[in-house]
């Protein structure tokens, strides 16, 4: 097995409110060979230091909580980051990347050439539609209508095995250059004031425009000098304007 391409897999979890579903996710990870563990501003009781709680559940991976990293913001849990994968149980409207299971994110996932990170939301209701917007791709597990949701250790488990799964296979190579989050969302903050200034959509119509875009982008999976490509178009077509109209 490569262990190159488990290890620049993080877990990202947003909020988390039990110890023990943290120490749960910690054996989980350690099932499965990951051991990048991120705690979005945590709950008190969570930590750190880590509850006690959550090192009961953490059988054999105390380690992996020792060297867990409590960060104040998503965005901070994903600096340096190439691919965001964020993991929804809950219908939306319009989800702003592409939606695919989860036996088929290690596909999209191990063959980039860089961190990339899975993102679990909230025990009592998952990810927001703001934080969702920072994902590349959104991955569910399908569940059986008459019990559909799923506890946290239980998703990090399905996913965390399916990445395993595909890396003891040894197929999979890491060859694919991605745009760091930081990058595309530099990006996607030119576009939505462009789409204002130009009139395609309205500061109420601006959210729906934005998550339809971000989703055509993410499908295409940019390069940084793709990135840059589009931002220098989007910086000439204003200057542009500016000089046509001035």
């Amino acid at each position: 097995m490569s262990e190159p391409l488990l290890e620049r897999v993080r877990i990202v979890l947003v909020e988390p409110q039990e110890p023990m579903n943290v120490g749960a996710v910690a054996r989980a990870m350690k099932n499965f060979g990951l051991s990048q563990l991120y705690l979005v501003n945590p709950h008190p009781r969570v930590g750190p230091p880590w509850a006690r709680e959550a090192y009961w559940l953490a059988v054999h991976a105390e380690d992996l909580l020792d060297r867990a990293q409590a960060v104040g913001s998503l965005r901070e849990a994903l600096e340096g980051v190439h691919l965001v994968v964020a993991t929804t149980g809950r219908p939306r409207e319009l989800y702003p990347a592409p939606l695919v299971p989860a036996w088929e994110v290690p596909g999209r996932v191990l063959t980039v050439a860089g961190p990339v990170a899975l993102v679990f939301g909230r025990e009592t209701f998952g990810l927001t539609n703001e934080e969702l917007d920072l994902a590349h791709l959104i991955g569910t597990i399908p569940t059986a209508p008459e019990q559909p949701s799923l506890n946290l250790a239980q998703a990090v488990v399905v996913f965390a095995y399916e990445l395993y799964k595909a890396a003891l296979g040894g197929s999979v190579e890491a060859r694919e250059e991605l745009a760091e989050v930081a990058a595309l969302e530099a990006l996607f903050d030119d576009l939505g004031r462009y789409i204002l200034e130009i009139g395609f959509t309205d500061a109420h119509r601006h959210p729906y425009a934005m998550r339809r875009l971000r989703r055509i982008l993410h499908k295409a999976r940019l390069s940084p000098g793709e990135v840059q490509l589009l931002r220098g178009l989007l910086h000439q077509s204003r200057f542009a304007m500016g000089k046509k109209h001035g």
